[in-house]
Parts: C-alpha cells; structure tokens; sequence
C-alpha cells in the first residue's frame, strides 16, 4: 500500500515542482520586461511634452522683449507640435505647430523645425511662421535649453521678417 501511495505522490510532486518553476520563470520574464520598460522612458531624450518658456529677442543684442508660456511635444519617430500664444494674443491669431525633431551629436544635442498659421482678427490668413532651432537636454534629461531662428512669411511665402529666441523647457510627467 505504501508503494502505491508512492507512485501517487511522486508524479504529483514533479508536475507541482515544474509547475511552480514555469510560474517563477514567467514571473521574471514579466519583471524583466517591465525593467526594460522602465529603463526606456528614463532614458535621456526630447521625447515626451514639455512645459515651455519662449522668449523672442533683440537678435543684434540678445535683449528679451517678452516671454510666453507654451508646450512643446516630441513623439517617437521624430515629429512635434508646438503651442504658445503671447501675452495679451489671441489663440484665434495663429494655429499650433507642426514639425520634425532629429538628435544630432551625442545624447543631448537635438535640432527640431516647425511652423504655424497665422490670422488677422477677421480669421483672415496672412501667411506662416517657421521656427528652426538647436537643443540642448540637460543632464537630468528632464530640463532643456534652445535658441531659433524665426522667419515671418507672407501668404505666398516670402520673408517679411526675422527674428531669435531661446526657450527654456520642463518634462511635464
């Protein structure tokens, strides 16, 4: 009788052992990912939305004329959008931005390009914007630093003005 009881018991202890073993794997496989994961959104880049202050300036002496409160977004694959309006502005004067961003040298180097509609007070359109500009990301990866380069164009397209700015970025989690 104790024979049988053991031949019992012994196949049941192996199929709970492997079954065990297959859970614990499984558990570290699930950890594991969740690790990597992890490790992929802390990892140093411009990717994500960011709470933005532009500030045009004066480009002959670099003095500030104001500064605006704006967002900025870097997907994955490269594109933005951009979206800030000036004091005392209003949101039906322009339309939010679209652009491309690329990292250049090195892990906080970036450059990104957008443009924007823009509108008379009767919703007219008087033309577009574009902005081109050079990134720095902070060490902490959650702070950053620009300067552009601004072009003002008319309704076909010609230059009717430029300008400089720089913008200072915070992760926005």
């Amino acid at each position: 009788m104790n024979l049988k009881r053991r031949k019992r018991v012994v196949p049941l202890a192996v199929i709970s052992a492997l079954a065990l073993t297959a859970s614990i794997a499984a558990a570290q496989d699930t950890q594991r990912q969740q690790s990597s994961a992890t490790s992929a959104a802390h990892e140093r880049t411009i990717q994500g939305v960011w709470r933005t202050a532009v500030t045009p300036r004066n480009c002959q002496t670099g003095a500030a004329i104001l500064t605006l409160s704006g967002l900025f977004t870097f997907n994955q694959g490269g594109t933005m959008s951009e979206y800030g309006i000036g004091p005392g502005s209003s949101p039906a004067l322009r339309s939010p931005g679209h652009g491309v961003w690329q990292r250049e040298h090195g892990w906080q180097d970036y450059s990104f390009a957008f443009t924007f509609y823009r509108y008379d007070a009767s919703g007219v359109f008087l033309g577009s914007q574009k902005v081109r500009a050079t990134l720095e990301l902070g060490a902490s990866g959650d702070e950053f630093a620009s300067r552009s380069a601004i072009e003002i164009l008319d309704v076909n397209g010609a230059v009717l003005g430029t300008g400089c700015a720089t913008a200072v970025g915070t992760r926005f989690e």
